[in-house]
């Protein structure tokens, strides 16, 4: 089994990200971001997910918004939140979660998806993901690694589609760029590429926040020209 990406450690950065209620209920907290105390908790949930991550992955099934949800809930398992909706469910999707409908969430000067559009944007990203993941499965066997540069970079694209789709979007309160990652690592081990994005803590340069920036406006190439990067320094060092 290939080692959980959240094995490495590294300095996690101050992120620049804003959110607010639009509703202004003072009833509904804003979740900015994690408490440094619960830090760890998340870190040690995250590598007890990854045997899930990577047995799902291998297993082939089709993208479908419940298997995020499910890594969304294990990742803040017994981690303080502001509201307890928050978890596991996405902005503007529920009436029965007010605090989550017309919660709207900016990052630097970038807003995300709208929360009202939240939903319909997570099907088109759904539909999408399903169809390239059928193209693929046909191209790539199980348990084969991909070796024609073509089929490689068609897999790293998916892999940067999934995460930068999964950050325009942003569709939880709080959590999405791990989530992102981890949707990124999902795609890649699918098709027998090791998990080449370190899930948490981020990865920590301004390469990687300057790509992440890009998507939040439908642009992913960054992403896909930073994440073939990655992926050579990983398999670098699995041979070394």
């Amino acid at each position: 089994a290939a080692p959980s990406p959240a094995d490495s450690s590294g300095r996690r950065s101050v992120r620049d990200r804003s959110r607010v209620c639009s509703r202004g209920l003072s009833a509904c907290p804003a979740w900015d971001d994690d408490g440094p105390l619960d830090l760890p908790r998340i870190v040690a949930n995250v590598k007890s997910l990854w045997p899930t991550i990577e047995m799902s992955a291998t297993s082939r099934p089709a993208p479908v918004l419940a298997i995020a949800l499910d890594w969304h809930r294990a990742i803040y398992a017994g981690v303080a939140v502001p509201d307890p909706d928050y978890v596991a469910n996405i902005r503007d999707s529920d009436p029965a979660l007010p605090c989550l409908i017309d919660y709207e969430v900016v990052v630097g000067t970038t807003p995300a998806v709208p929360a009202r559009d939240v939903p319909a944007s997570l099907d088109a990203f759904l539909r999408a993901a399903t169809t390239a993941t059928s193209t693929l499965d046909g191209a790539i066997s199980p348990g084969v690694i991909p070796i024609d540069p073509a089929v490689v970079s068609a897999v790293i694209r998916l892999c940067a589609f999934g995460h930068g789709e999964w950050i325009r979007i942003h569709p939880f309160a709080n959590g999405n760029g791990r989530t992102a990652r981890i949707w990124a690592n999902w795609f890649a081990v699918r098709y027998g590429l090791p998990p080449f994005v370190r899930i948490k803590p981020r990865p920590d340069d301004v390469l990687f926040s300057g790509a992440a920036h890009l998507s939040m406006r439908g642009d992913h190439r960054a992403t896909e020209a930073m994440f073939a990067a990655m992926l050579q320094g990983a398999l670098r060092r699995a041979m070394s």
